[in-house]
């Protein structure tokens, strides 16, 4: 079986089983925002304009989770308790498997591992051995909403209950686990920032946990709800919550930097982060890039409809999805449109990137896979 060939193989068009090269290649986008700090950045060229290569039609709606790419591999997972295969160049299905309710968070390849978070039922996390195509251990109990963290070869996972737990690759019996509190919720994916696992609740509690055992670090308290996942660099933790205010911490749990707005009923998207901007939507439509060390505003974009996923940085273009259905290229120097274009549906789920190609989950059930235009394409489409 060469490289370029469909690396999926399939037991009755039901089974997701993934060729043993395509998981020993490390490049892809593994796990959420494509970083254990969350990052949405890919060193990749995607430059505006784009064409769609293919549409692939998943048969539910998505969570705010972004798909999984390997290497000619996507996994996308759908609120129907499904992860979808499908063949990178060819947009053709490859394979799904279910397991069982809503998968909310985004799932984790970690070597044979497909890591899934369960939002319903019973279920609360599966290790699916991709090379297999069976799962390798299940964890029943309270279920799993956020997207996961990848530690070694194992993975932490946060309950509805925001309890922490800490699993190996080849046990279901967690390594350690700590409970965060009473009256909590964890809406946001936890993620590494210098070296300690960063989990925030929706009262906009903060807490840094040692990997090696859960104990707690510390913590901070920010006095605003927190709704959606966040990002880090070498040197902040990004915290956009739901009134207005933006909070850069230090590896301490220190502010920073504080970024709000007059209007407190506007609601911070997740950001998208490199070592010199981040960038964020909102629910006022506008595109905020600030300087990720000061705060100060770099530049911003306005559209009419709000935007609630976050972007994705390449090096040449930042995008954006809307719930307007719009698809937006921008200059990441000064966000001036460099192209457009119209889809199906919303946007409310985070991109990924692989291989020069940008992948968009649009609502109620569609994936796109984008690719550059060759010379002398148009630069808008859709239109």
């Amino acid at each position: 079986m060469t490289l370029g060939a469909c690396l999926l193989l399939l037991a009755g068009c039901r089974t997701l089983q993934v060729d043993y090269l395509e998981l020993s290649d490390k490049e892809g986008w593994r796990t959420e925002g494509a970083s254990a700090e969350r990052q949405h950045v890919t060193a990749d060229p995607i430059d505006a304009p784009l064409e769609e290569a293919w549409i692939y039609n998943a048969g539910a709606g998505f969570g705010p989770l972004s798909p999984l790419v390997l290497r000619n591999v996507m996994l996308v997972a759908t609120r129907k308790g499904e992860v979808h295969g499908i063949n990178l160049e060819t947009g053709k299905k490859a394979g799904v498997e279910n397991f069982g309710d809503a998968i909310d968070g985004t799932p984790l390849v970690v070597g044979d591992l497909m890591y899934v978070p369960v939002a319903d039922g019973r279920r609360a996390l599966t290790a699916y051995n991709l090379r297999r195509g069976k799962k390798a251990w299940e964890v029943k109990g309270t279920p799993v909403e956020t997207g996961l963290l990848a530690v070694g070869d194992g993975v932490v996972a946060v309950d509805a209950d925001a309890t922490v737990r800490r699993y190996r690759s080849d046990s279901k019996e967690p390594v350690w686990e700590t409970a965060l509190g009473d009256d909590i919720t964890i809406h946001a994916t936890p993620l590494l920032s210098d070296g300690r696992i960063i989990i925030i609740d929706d009262q906009g509690g903060v807490v840094a946990l040692d990997p090696v055992d859960g104990a707690v670090q510390w913590t901070t308290a920010l006095g605003k709800p927190v709704y959606t996942s966040v990002a880090a660099n070498e040197t902040h933790i990004f915290i956009p919550t739901t009134r207005a205010r933006f909070v850069a911490l230090d590896a301490l749990g220190n502010t920073a930097w504080d970024f709000s707005l007059p209007d407190t009923t506007i609601r911070f998207a997740p950001p998208a982060v490199d070592k010199d901007l981040v960038i964020f939507g909102a629910s006022d439509g506008v595109v905020r890039a600030l300087d990720a060390n000061t705060g100060a505003e770099r530049w911003t974009f306005k559209d009419d409809a709000a935007i609630t996923a976050a972007p994705l940085i390449t090096p040449n273009t930042i995008y954006i999805g809307t719930m307007g259905k719009m698809l937006f290229g921008l200059n990441p120097a000064d966000g001036v449109v460099q192209w457009q274009h119209e889809l199906k549906g919303r946007v409310k789920s985070a991109m990924a990137a692989s291989g020069g190609h940008l992948v968009v989950l649009s609502e109620p059930r569609y994936v796109y896979l984008f690719k550059p235009t060759p010379t002398g394409g148009p630069v808008a489409s859709g239109q």
